[in-house]
Formats: structure tokens, C-alpha cells, sequence
């Protein structure tokens, strides 16, 4: 994928993001005060914690996007058997950040952005079989979410300026027009079971 279509699809992927903080904010408000949604606070709060794993999905491809402007891949190597390939891969992907030499260090690989990133992380990982019900998760109340969201996003915005200065710079140095991008939101959507 050309450095111009990664960061294309980056600018998709944030737009996605952004929509659905406001939806993620409005289900933290049904989760903190259920009775006035009609929900039982169990139902509330598991629903809340599916729609945050759904989040950090769309923050995971966002981050990897970015990678992509760089040439960054993420492979799916696990330390000596600590976990399967798939969770070693979203493990890998923050991972990639904190290589002090990556340009995307400063906005993604330090500070509260990294916190944040590594937090949100953790939730996927804590909640990502919240609607079971089978398992019971940490409550909402332990963790700061608007604080883990800001600061996630924070992040992602500053690192859209630097990988944006690289495209700016590889399209300048080749003296070259951004080629009209074809995919526009397709490669976002997964076909339906219908459409197979």
C-alpha cells in the first residue's frame, strides 16, 4: 500500500473514530445511568463494554495505517510462548511505537498518548467477551474512559501531522500531483454473509 493510500485511509479511519467517540461518550452516559434508559445496570454496562472493544478495533487500524506511511508491518511473533499469534499481533502493534527511532514515537510512543493506548489496550483484552455475560469484567468506575479516549485521540492527531509531512515530502520530492485515491470506503466494509 502507497504511503499516500495508507494515510488516505487514515484520514477515514479517524473520521470513523471521531464518529463513533460521540456514540461511546452517549453509551457512557446509558452506563452510568441506566434506570433512565430503561436497562438493567449488568445489560448497560456490558453493552458500554462492547461498544468500547469495537472502539479500540477502529484505534488498532488506525495506529496500523499509520505504520503502513512509515513501511512499519506488524508481524504476529510472539515472545516464547507468552500468547497465541492473533493477540501478539495487537500486543506488536503498540509495541512497534515504543522503537524511540520510529518517527511516530513522540505523538504515539510516549506520554499519555502511550498510556492511553496501552490502557485502551487492556480493556479490548479485559472486555472483548463482555457480551457473554460468562465472564465477569472490571466496572466502568475503575477507569478514567474519557481521559483513556482524549488522550488516545490526542495522539492520533499528532501523529496524523507527522505522517502527513512525510507524504507532503515523499509527493514534493518526486514532483509529483496526490494521485486520486480509487477505494474510497470500501476497504472498510466487510462483505455481508449475503454477499458471498
Amino acid at each position: 500500500m502507497a504511503r499516500a493510500q495508507a494515510l488516505h485511509r487514515f484520514e477515514q479511519a479517524c473520521g470513523r473514530l471521531r464518529w463513533k467517540a460521540i456514540d461511546l461518550e452517549n453509551a457512557y452516559g446509558r452506563a452510568s445511568a441506566p434506570a433512565g434508559w430503561a436497562f438493567a445496570a449488568a445489560e448497560a454496562e456490558r453493552n458500554f463494554k462492547v461498544d468500547f472493544h469495537e472502539f479500540y478495533v477502529w484505534i488498532e487500524q488506525a495506529v496500523v495505517l499509520l505504520l503502513k506511511v512509515f513501511g512499519t508491518t506488524v508481524g504476529a511473533a510472539a515472545a516464547a510462548g507468552r500468547w497465541t499469534a492473533a493477540h501478539a499481533y495487537h500486543h506488536n502493534v503498540l509495541k512497534a511505537l515504543d522503537d524511540e527511532a520510529h518517527p511516530l514515537h513522540p505523538a504515539l510512543g510516549r506520554g499519555d498518548a502511550r498510556h492511553a493506548l496501552w490502557k485502551a489496550k487492556e480493556l479490548r483484552n479485559r472486555w472483548k467477551d463482555a457480551a457473554s455475560g460468562q465472564r465477569e469484567t472490571p466496572p466502568l468506575r475503575m477507569y478514567d474512559l474519557t481521559w483513556i479516549v482524549s488522550q488516545a485521540m490526542r495522539g492520533l492527531e499528532a501523529a496524523y501531522e507527522v505522517a502527513a509531512a512525510r507524504v507532503r515530502h515523499d509527493l514534493h520530492a518526486c514532483r509529483a500531483e496526490p494521485a486520486p485515491v480509487q477505494d474510497e470506503w470500501d476497504w472498510m466494509v466487510e462483505p455481508m454473509d449475503w454477499e458471498a
